[in-house]
């Protein structure tokens, strides 16, 4: 949202094509449930390339920001986002703790003993 009330699909779109309104003028909530967000929206996993559909990281990053997928997958297909190779060696390294810490919530347990499971410690 821009200083005079104008809403845009997303803060790095600010641009002609992507207002969706004046808040001043509609209802947040008809903005944010019009028929141009949701497009916006579905646009963002529609336009994902097969790389990315396929990476089994997909459920966390999303493909990113449209604003940031600039680059070409391996197999030379657009739409990679450049910071594909740091988002999944970021969310892979993560993925066991992740797990372990969910494991503990899920016996109501405090994620913290996360720290005691892998330093043998507790949390410094």
């Amino acid at each position: 949202m821009e200083h005079n009330g104008d809403l845009y699909s997303c803060d790095h779109f600010v641009e002609p094509r992507h207002l969706l309104g004046n808040i001043l003028e509609t209802p947040l909530i008809e903005l944010v449930g019009s028929e141009q967000q949701l497009k916006f929206g579905l646009n963002k996993k529609a336009s994902l390339p097969r790389y990315c559909r396929e990476c089994p990281v997909l459920f966390t990053c999303n493909g990113g920001c449209p604003k940031n997928r600039t680059d070409l997958t391996p197999d030379g297909e657009a739409g990679l986002n450049h910071l594909c190779k740091g988002y999944k060696a970021f969310f892979t390294h993560i993925d066991q703790p992740m797990r372990i810490m969910a494991g503990l919530l899920r016996q109501r347990r405090p994620a913290a003993e996360i720290m005691k499971i892998y330093y043998g410690k507790e949390k410094p």
